[in-house]
């Protein structure tokens, strides 16, 4: 009997997939606030920022190990921040509801690295600002609601409308910026319950063209490379949706997910490894193919997340309702030693030596460029520990299991590959099993 519901244990932990260990990819931070975080920025894996309710921005330069609170001077939703440098930063926020005018947009900057913040009033009343953007110390762009894209050439001093091609969605709300190169990006937005709509410049923001995408506001694009394109769209009613073009703008592809959750953006770890909060469904999407195809991950402790962004490929940060901060888990990359030699199939090997105490060897082969996650669970389906999770070139792979914390039993190790040269769609997955000896 007991050796029947460990065979089932098995079983339902490869239907299951990703789900029993997704916790593992994101960890919980120490916050010094219990406020609703809704933007950050993050210069390099050290050095970020952090903005939320009642006029907060907070500052780490060690990863978020710390926070030091920062004085802005208001009490109002801080919505976007953005930094250029360790000097040089900008924040936005409103005044709605406060009885006392005026009312509309406040721009905070700073020069000092947010010891100081300097607040300014947009000078039109009732203009709602959602995202600050800036290429250097001079030129930048502003956009949101009744303005919907500004740009300027002196650091904010001044603030220009740019020229926008005539559509009949040209004047809905801006959420984002994206530049390719300093002449060639995208603005982000839309209208909810009307249409998503992009807005393409290839002239430093002089001149837009927009285009309607969706039918729900678009969040943000991301690059792929010059002519590929993917953003992310969606709403309450409907979840999240991708865009995609092949050809740099001129046709755009619609894709309906049909996850539940509110979509707010996506951020990209590697160029194949991408994650989107959906946040009061309390959990994550996760793409391993560039942001084509996605999953579902629960955040941990149920956390509600507004934003996401990654430094590099092993740090990234994201924040969330009721002041949690997470910290992406960088051991659960691992690290493979690559040949130049192009096997025939995909191989995953038994493991050498086994039995072993308490170290072994895992070897595989790939044909093509893929994306490969490699884990360890018990006899019971438990997962134990991630070995790797990441892009590999084809080849041969050996990575070293260490099983000195564990106690003597039957292990089973996993391996998921998908190909990412596009002849194929499919996942791969194979899983052998390994005895411990002790």
């Amino acid at each position: 009997m007991k050796s029947t519901l460990k065979i089932l244990s098995v079983l339902l932990l490869l239907l299951l997939g990703s789900q029993a260990f997704s916790q593992q990819y994101w960890l919980s931070m120490n916050s010094p606030v219990n406020l609703h975080l809704k933007r950050a920025c993050f210069l390099d894996s050290n050095n970020g920022w952090i903005c939320g309710d009642s006029g907060l921005i907070m500052k780490t330069t060690n990863g978020g190990q710390n926070w030091i609170r920062q004085n802005t001077k208001i009490n109002y939703l801080i919505h976007d921040i953005f930094f250029i440098n360790k000097r040089l930063g900008w924040a936005l926020s409103w005044n709605i509801f406060n009885p006392n005018p005026p009312y509309g947009t406040f721009v905070l900057k700073t020069t000092d690295g947010g010891a100081n913040w300097d607040t300014t009033h947009f000078p039109s009343e009732n203009v709602y600002i959602r995202t600050v953007y800036f290429q250097d110390s001079l030129h930048g762009f502003m956009g949101g609601t009744f303005r919907n894209i500004m740009r300027t050439t002196d650091g904010g001093a001044n603030w220009l409308d740019v020229q926008i091609d005539s559509l009949l969605v040209m004047y809905f709300p801006v959420n984002n910026f994206t530049f390719y190169s300093n002449n060639y990006g995208y603005a982000s937005g839309g209208q909810m319950d009307f249409a998503g709509v992009v807005w393409r410049t290839t002239d430093r923001g002089v001149r837009w063209t927009p285009a309607l995408v969706a039918a729900e506001p678009t969040w943000n694009v991301h690059f792929l490379d010059s002519m590929r394109v993917i953003g992310m769209t969606g709403d309450f009613e409907y979840g999240p949706s991708l865009i995609n073009t092949t050809n740099s703008g001129a046709l755009w592809k619609y894709t309906y997910l049909g996850l539940f959750g509110f979509p707010s953006e996506m951020a990209y770890r590697t160029d194949y490894d991408a994650w989107a909060p959906l946040g009061f469904s309390q959990r994550f999407m996760h793409s391993v193919d560039s942001g084509y195809t996605w999953v579902e991950v629960e955040t941990p402790d149920s956390a509600v997340v507004n934003h996401v962004i990654f430094t590099d490929s092993l740090h990234g940060y994201a924040v969330c309702e009721d002041g949690k901060i997470l910290k992406y888990n960088p051991a659960v990359i691992g690290i493979g030693n690559n040949t130049s030699e192009v096997p025939e199939k995909f191989l995953l090997n038994q493991n050498y030596p086994n039995p072993f105490n308490p170290l072994t060897n895992i070897t595989y082969e790939l044909k093509s460029n893929s994306y490969v996650m490699l884990d360890i669970y018990n006899i019971n389906g438990r997962f134990v520990r991630k070995l790797f999770d990441g892009y590999q070139n084809s080849g041969k792979y050996k990575l070293r299991f260490d099983g000195g914390n564990l106690s003597s039993g039957v292990y089973f190790y996993r391996i998921t590959v998908r190909d990412l040269t596009g002849k194929s769609n499919e996942f791969v997955t194979e899983t052998k099993k390994m005895l411990l000896v002790k």
